[in-house]
C-alpha cells in the first residue's frame, strides 16, 4: 500500500476512534431574543463530526469544545453533571467572536465507567494537541484536570499550569481520588513534567497548613485573592500568558455572582474579574486546554451562574480570535531588551518588554538552558534595585 494511502487510513481510524468517545451532539434550539440568530455563537459552531471527515478536516478548527456530564467524583457537588448542558445553551446565545475563529462542539465524553471517561478525555486531548487544536472542556468536577494534564505531558516536557481556585485540592490523609484531591495525584503522577503550577485566587482561611506545606514541597505557588482583586487583576496576566493548561473552578467566584454548589463561598472574584482572567488565558501564547468545572445548575435556581460561565468562555474565545499571542524575538524592533547587572550576586539578568502593550518577560535558568517567562514590570524594578526577582530565584532553586 502506498505511503499516502496508508497515512489516510491511519487518519480515518484516528477520527473513528475520536467519534467513538462522544455522545451525539445537536445544536441547541435558540430563540432570537438577544440578537438575530445569525449573529450568535451557535451560528459559528459546528456541532459534531461528519463521518466522512479525515484529520485534515478537524485540523481546520481552532477550538474543540468537549462536554463533561459527570459528577461521580465531585463530592458535595452532586448535580454538576448537568452544568455543561445549561452552560452550552447560554453560551450559544451570545454574540459570535469579533475575529475569525473556527469552533466545533464534539459533544459530551462518554464511557461505561468513570475510568473509561477519564481515558477517553485523555485520548481526545492528546489527539487534538497533535493536530494543533485547542481543547475547551466544560462541566463536571476538577478531577478531570488529571487526565487532561497527563495527556498534555505526553506532548510537552515542561508544562506550565494555572489553576483558578479558592482552595488547595490536596489530600494528606489518604482519601480516595476526587475533585477535592486531584492536586495530590498531579503531584504524584505528573510533577516530573510540570515546570510551574500556580493557584490564583487562593483564600488562606480555606487552606490547611498541611496543604500549604505540600505546595511548598512540590515547588508550586499560590497567589492570594487579595493580590488580584480590583485594579490588581492585571497581576494575574503573566501567570495566564505562559500557561499550557488553565483550569477554572467556579468556586473561586464570589457567591453572589456564582451560586454554584452546596458549599457557599462568600468571597471570591467578581464576575467581571473572572471574565478578565479568561481574557488573559485566551491572549496567552501557549494555552492548549481551558477547563471550566464545578458549576451546578441544580443549586443555581436563577440560572445567572450559567450565563456568567458562558460569558467567561466568551471572553476566552474573543481573546483568541484577536490573535494577540506573542513570543519576543531579539530581532524585532517591537521589543526592548534590558540587561540588569546585580553586583552583589555577580549576575546579569535579561528582560524583554513590548514597547506597544507594555508586557514583560524575564530570562530564567532552567536545567542546562535558559527559559523566557512572562513577568511583571515589578520584577524588572526589583532587579534594578539590586534584589533577585522572585521568579528568577524560584527557578534557579529548582534547576540546581
Amino acid at each position: 500500500m502506498p505511503k499516502k494511502a496508508l497515512k489516510n487510513n491511519f487518519q480515518k481510524r484516528k477520527l473513528v476512534q475520536l467519534r467513538d468517545f462522544f455522545e451525539t451532539i445537536k445544536a441547541p434550539k435558540l430563540e432570537a431574543h438577544l440578537m438575530p440568530l445569525e449573529d450568535t455563537l451557535s451560528n459559528q459552531i459546528v456541532y459534531g463530526m461528519d463521518e466522512s471527515w479525515s484529520t485534515e478536516d478537524l485540523k481546520k478548527f481552532d477550538i474543540a469544545i468537549i462536554g463533561v456530564a459527570d459528577d461521580k467524583n465531585a463530592p458535595r457537588n452532586q448535580g454538576c453533571r448537568e452544568g455543561v448542558a445549561t452552560i452550552r445553551n447560554s453560551f450559544a446565545s451570545l454574540r459570535k467572536t469579533s475575529g475569525k475563529l473556527s469552533l466545533i462542539d464534539l459533544g459530551n465524553i462518554k464511557g461505561l465507567t468513570l475510568n473509561d471517561r477519564y481515558f477517553a478525555l485523555g485520548e481526545v486531548v492528546q489527539i487534538l494537541v497533535s493536530l494543533g487544536v485547542r481543547a475547551l472542556i466544560v462541566g463536571g468536577g476538577q478531577d478531570y484536570v488529571l487526565p487532561v494534564t497527563k495527556a498534555l505531558s505526553k506532548a510537552e516536557n515542561d508544562l506550565l499550569l494555572t489553576m483558578i481556585d479558592a482552595k488547595l485540592d490536596f489530600c494528606t490523609n489518604g482519601s480516595d481520588f476526587s475533585a477535592h484531591t486531584y492536586l495530590s495525584e498531579l503531584g504524584k503522577q505528573c510533577n516530573q513534567t510540570i515546570f510551574e503550577l500556580n493557584i490564583l485566587g487562593a483564600q488562606k482561611y480555606l487552606i490547611g497548613e498541611s496543604q500549604e506545606k505540600e505546595m511548598i514541597k512540590l515547588g508550586w505557588d499560590t497567589v492570594r485573592l487579595g493580590e488580584l482583586r480590583g485594579e490588581n487583576i492585571s497581576n494575574a496576566e503573566p501567570f495566564c500568558r505562559d500557561a499550557d493548561l488553565i483550569s477554572f473552578d467556579v468556586g473561586a467566584i464570589e457567591q453572589s455572582y456564582m451560586p454554584y454548589s452546596s458549599t457557599i463561598n462568600i468571597n471570591g472574584f467578581a464576575g467581571f474579574e473572572a471574565c478578565q482572567l479568561a481574557w488573559f488565558a485566551g491572549a496567552g501564547a501557549a494555552v492548549k486546554a481551558f477547563c471550566m468545572h464545578e458549576y451546578n445548575p441544580i443549586v443555581d435556581k436563577t440560572g445567572k451562574g450559567a450565563m456568567l460561565c458562558a460569558e467567561i468562555i466568551w471572553h476566552f474565545l474573543e481573546a483568541i480570535s484577536q490573535h494577540i499571542r506573542e513570543i519576543p524575538l531579539e530581532s524585532s524592533q517591537l521589543y526592548k531588551i534590558s540587561v540588569v547587572h546585580l553586583h552583589d550576586y555577580g549576575l546579569h539578568i535579561r528582560f524583554y518588554s513590548n514597547r506597544a502593550n507594555k508586557r514583560w518577560w524575564i530570562e530564567v535558568p532552567w536545567k542546562n538552558e535558559v527559559k523566557l517567562l512572562a513577568c511583571n514590570k515589578k520584577d524588572f524594578l526589583m532587579a534594578q534595585s539590586g534584589e533577585l526577582p522572585d521568579k528568577w530565584w524560584k527557578f534557579y532553586k529548582k534547576s540546581v
